[in-house]
């Protein structure tokens, strides 16, 4: 707009006046030189009193000017701050269109550029000066990031459809320079009094740094979500209610259940086995201090595992809310009992040694002095006789008053007793030291068959248990390769664990069920696994931490030595190198597990028995 010079209205008005002073004195002036034939003053022309009609005449145009140039002086004052506010309004305008963050281009109803911001100059390359009067598709070029072409230019469209429109996703902005922008944008219409388009706005914002931040943040958070899903342990976040809010992959493969699935829900909902917890992690939030339970137990469907339990509150940014990791720490006490087992059994061995020397020596004297009582007294034998006879005793009476002493009963006891004792010392004895040197190649599936026709004719389940009444479940795999092993011991390791299985399957009472063992040989690794479960009364934990143990039995006295399952344990860990587990759920089932190596003697030979670690779970 152009600008107009310092002249108001009230200099309009002077002016006005000034003319009309100007006409009354030029007036006066002509009429005293040329109409003055009587030679008046200049005044009497100049007011001129004697004629009312010649002053009535100039007093009328005199204030007709005035009015007229007072009536000029108020409209062009009104113009004048017309223009001063336009000139306002443009400049705020312009300071307006120049502040914006964005780069903004009008163009008129042909798109030629009338327009540019300095955001746009700088984004562009073209400084307006340059540009102005130019299509915008000359100065503004833009191309697909994907396929590299050139796209069309939005203000066409604009002017064709009559509708916003914009660059295609992807858009790359290509200035003058070559420097390329990311960017997204939009075109409008400018829309005249008429309805008719006067011209098109774009305007386009660069996204390079913000799409790079996103970009880094996509990248930071998929390494933080690697990581958390790469744990091995249980990693779950909550919300000051107790909603989850962060589950990974552990979570989901401990529960079957995907983060989608979880989040926003109640903990207890979906992990139910931390419902005792809930009070812990509502207190570990309000006092944000962290809790720790270590060797949690908890039971499974394949027996008692042990977790270590870490509640940790969240305490920035006034987030409320805790992460809980779970460890799982079974393999680890697995490990710790299987280290305490082998020192005991270690010991024990040494033990065993020394007692079955001793013990033997003594018992040896007791069964032959029983014996020779028998026989010097109920025997047949000439020297009896004799040395009755020299004493003047009746043999007869000697042996009558005997029996009514219950003496040939006690003697019966001393060798029960004995014989007892002798076995006891015996598995001890086998127990401190290997056997020899009888091993071959055995199908450990045929061999537990043998061990079961055995165990069916054994004596004490013919007395307690009619074996015949236990349902047999088989479960082996065809490919299980023989096994180097010493036949008669690992049968004798069989026949320890079904008669074991079959005396407390005797005593439990079934309600809708029967007693079975489910027999079960597959290949595990490196190793032939036999398997031997039943369901009778299971063991409780404690008891599953001394199965192994010498001497330790929970039957009643006189059923058992306790060496049964400690001798299995010799012979499977120390002379085969293999590994014997135990697994129960008490009042449900228990689960022995023989593993034995494949491999060839030399291989087997060469195996340590600190390698061979048994897991009691």
């Amino acid at each position: 707009m152009t600008k107009r010079s310092e002249f108001s209205g009230k200099d309009m008005l002077a002016v006005f006046a000034f003319i009309a002073v100007a006409l009354w004195m030029s007036d006066s002036f002509i009429e005293f030189l040329w109409f003055n034939p009587a030679g008046k003053s200049f005044l009497s022309f100049f007011l001129p009193t004697e004629d009312p009609h010649d002053l009535f005449v100039r007093l009328m145009f005199t204030c007709v000017l005035v009015l007229s140039g007072s009536f000029c002086s108020l409209m062009y004052a009104k113009l004048e701050l017309s223009e001063r506010y336009a000139r306002q309004s443009e400049k705020n305008l312009s300071t307006t269109f120049d502040s914006i963050g964005e780069a903004v281009i009008s163009t008129d109803s042909k798109g030629v550029v009338v327009r540019m911001n300095p955001i746009a100059e700088v984004m562009t390359g073209w400084p307006f000066a340059d540009a102005e009067g130019l299509r915008l598709s000359e100065v503004v070029k833009v191309v697909d990031s994907k396929t590299g072409v050139v796209c069309v230019s939005p203000v066409e469209k604009v002017l064709r459809r009559k509708e916003s429109q914009s660059f295609p996703s992807h858009a790359v902005l290509v200035s003058r320079n070559g420097q390329k922008y990311q960017i997204a944008d939009s075109a409008s219409p400018i829309i005249g009094d008429d309805g008719e388009i006067t011209g098109v706005v774009l305007v386009f914002r660069d996204l390079t740094e913000r799409n790079r931040q996103e970009s880094e943040l996509g990248k930071l958070r998929n390494y933080l979500s690697n990581i958390v899903d790469s744990m091995p342990s249980v990693l779950v976040g909550v919300d000051g209610d107790g909603n989850v809010t962060l589950w990974n992959k552990t979570a989901s493969e401990a529960t079957g259940l995907s983060a989608e699935v979880v989040r926003g829900k109640m903990l207890t909902q979906v992990f139910p086995q931390m419902e005792e917890d809930m009070l812990g992690i509502i207190e570990s939030i309000k006092t944000k201090k962290v809790r720790r339970e270590q060797r949690k137990m908890r039971h499974s469907v394949t027996g008692v595992c042990y977790e270590d339990v870490t509640i940790f509150p969240l305490i920035a940014n006034g987030v409320e809310g805790a992460v809980i990791l779970i460890d799982d720490v079974t393999e680890l006490i697995k490990m710790e009992q299987s280290m305490i087992q082998n020192e005991k059994m270690m010991s024990v061995g040494g033990l065993a040694a020394g007692m079955a020397h001793e013990i033997n020596n003594p018992l040896a004297a007791i069964l032959g002095h029983a014996q020779n009582i028998n026989n010097r007294v109920f025997g047949e034998l000439e020297k009896n006789k004799a040395v009755a006879s020299e004493c003047d005793v009746s043999l007869n009476k000697v042996r009558e008053y005997l029996e009514k002493r219950d003496v040939p009963r006690m003697l019966d006891g001393i060798y029960s007793s004995s014989n007892r004792a002798a076995k006891i010392v015996g598995n001890m004895a086998r127990f401190s030291r290997k056997a020899d040197d009888n091993f071959g190649k055995h199908n450990l599936a045929s061999m537990l068959d043998e061990t079961l026709e055995l165990a069916a004719n054994d004596y004490d389940f013919k007395r307690h248990y009619d074996f015949r009444k236990i349902e047999i479940v088989r479960e082996y795999d065809a490919d299980v390769p023989e096994v180097y092993c010493e036949s008669s011991d690992i049968q004798q390791v069989f026949f320890n664990l079904l008669k074991n299985g079959a005396q407390y399957m005797m005593i439990k009472e079934y309600r809708g069920d029967h007693p079975k063992f489910i027999l079960r040989v597959r290949k595990e690794g490196e190793f032939a696994v036999v398997e031997v479960e039943d369901n009778g009364l299971g063991m409780e934990e404690d008891v599953l931490k001394r199965i192994f143990e010498p001497f330790y039995s929970t039957k009643k006295a006189g059923q058992g030595s306790g060496l049964g399952l400690s001798v299995s344990y010799f012979v499977v860990a120390d002379q085969h190198k293999g590994i014997m587990e135990a697994h129960s759920k008490p009042g449900s089932w228990s689960r022995l597990i023989v593993k034995l190596p494949i491999g060839e003697p030399a291989q087997l030979q060469e195996a340590s028995f600190g390698e061979c670690l048994t897991a009691v779970r």
